[in-house]
């Protein structure tokens, strides 16, 4: 279902409304014209009947009464030329029998014409008096379509600057309604460019009254937002200062006891301990970055020199001597800046880099390609993983290796959440580019000035 707008039900609503008025407006002033004209026209078909008379019973008088009678459906007069369209009378004995009837005049007046008064008929005006002194009716017929010719050039002259306006109406309803949600507009930009780790309050100034209760429950709503995710952030970094030290402290301790008792029974026991503590803290590591990440680490838009984080990064796994010999890394001569957090951006490569490390062939180089497009290539050697697993890897728990392998399932899950978070991608695809097998990550950031 398409969503509707405040802005467009406000321009289809007024625009309609001055077009109903606009058509009722005309329509209203053309009836009110027609009306006018009409009563215009009678007042001046009663005068131009009164100028006729006296020349009707000239006629009649001339002729005769039977010679009236006789010749008057021979329409012997002339016609009479009034100040409004052109007219015709006819003279009657008080059984509707014609004497005198002007030249041009429409054949015998209808039946209604024996009443004094007007009436319309076939396409004719018609105004009736009976001369009581003469004993005579006289019958004067005016074509409608004058009138009818007067009013549209009336209702035309009316209706023309009307619709001259129509645009310049339209066009103040628009700039009325874009000024009038111009504030609406502005607070949904700034309620788009609040994050995680920008939640400072919206200014309610300059805001109409309708806004002003919304924004103010939203800041309220943005301050606790912005005091939760502070509380879990520290308690993400203070979990991870509090259980880190002491897992590895133990660890260290097992492996002291472990190369103590070497030799003897107990040793497997303490290498199988000193190993399942090496998972323990590598697992406790992931979950305290899934909850950085969840917390909107990746929301966070600063800007970060992505060869310099990706030397950091691979100088770690450089000290080890099983990854050392594997890792290669190229790097651009000059800074490459990404839009990105800086802490968020080292997460996603260390887990990239440990994906390569942990889940491709032990004997296979390891790439690492920093960009000048922003973007980081990682290769590493391993047997082809098929479509179906490769699509899945983005999901918690999923892994692409051996069920031995090490590794939570949880690396690449992490990197998705804090990609999207800063608006970058990423990309996966075995075998890798230009080989047969192999598999490979691109990372692609969006870059800074």
């Amino acid at each position: 279902m398409a969503r509707w707008t405040i802005r467009q039900r406000l321009l289809k609503t007024l625009i309609g409304l001055v077009a109903v008025l606009w058509v009722s407006g005309v329509t209203i002033a053309g009836l009110t014209v027609r009306h006018e004209l009409d009563e215009v026209f009678d007042s001046a078909l009663r005068e131009t009947t009164g100028q006729i008379i006296p020349i009707a019973l000239h006629q009649y008088k001339l002729m005769g009464p039977e010679a009236a009678v006789a010749k008057a459906g021979q329409g012997q007069t002339t016609s009479f030329q009034a100040s409004r369209g052109h007219v015709h009378y006819y003279l009657q004995d008080p059984q509707g029998v014609v004497l005198v009837a002007s030249d041009g005049a429409p054949g015998v007046p209808p039946p209604g014409s024996l009443r004094d008064g007007f009436h319309n008929s076939g396409g004719f005006r018609y105004y009736s008096k009976f001369l009581r002194q003469e004993k005579v009716r006289i019958v004067v017929a005016q074509e409608l379509k004058e009138r009818s010719e007067a009013a549209v050039g009336l209702w035309l002259g009316l209706a023309s600057p009307l619709l001259a306006l129509l645009p310049l109406a339209v066009f103040a309803i628009l700039r009325t309604v874009n000024r009038a949600t111009e504030p609406m507009a502005r607070v949904s930009r700034e309620l788009e460019a609040r994050s995680g780790d920008h939640l400072d309050p919206l200014d309610s100034s300059d805001l109409p009254g309708e806004l002003t209760s919304v924004i103010e429950a939203t800041n309220t709503m943005m301050e606790r937002l912005k005091a939760a995710i502070g509380s879990e952030r520290a308690f993400a970094a203070n979990a991870a200062h509090e259980l880190r030290n002491p897992i590895a402290s133990a660890r260290a301790q097992i492996q002291l006891l472990a190369a103590n008792l070497k030799g003897t029974p107990d040793s497997v026991r303490a290498e199988n301990v000193a190993s399942q503590l090496g998972q323990l803290g590598r697992r406790v590591e992931k979950l305290l970055q899934l909850a950085r990440t969840q917390a909107g680490l990746g929301r966070g838009r600063e800007r970060s020199d992505l060869g310099a984080v990706t030397n950091m990064i691979a100088d770690e796994y450089a000290w080890r001597p099983e990854v050392s010999a594997r890792l290669a890394l190229e790097t651009p001569a000059d800074a490459c800046w990404v839009a990105m957090d800086q802490d968020a951006l080292a997460i996603v490569l260390r887990n990239v880099i440990e994906n390569a490390v942990h889940h491709g062939d032990t004997t296979a180089p390891i790439t690492v390609r920093v960009q000048g497009d922003h973007s980081v290539r990682v290769t590493n050697g391993c047997a082809t993983i098929p479509p179906d697993v490769l699509a899945g890897l983005k999901k918690r728990f999923r892994r692409g290796g051996s069920p031995g392998s090490p590794g939570d399932g949880l690396g690449l899950a992490i990197v998705d959440a804090l990609m999207r978070q800063a608006g970058a991608g990423f990309e996966m695809s075995s075998p890798a580019e230009g080989r047969a097998d192999g598999f490979e990550i691109v990372l692609k950031f969006p870059g800074a000035l």
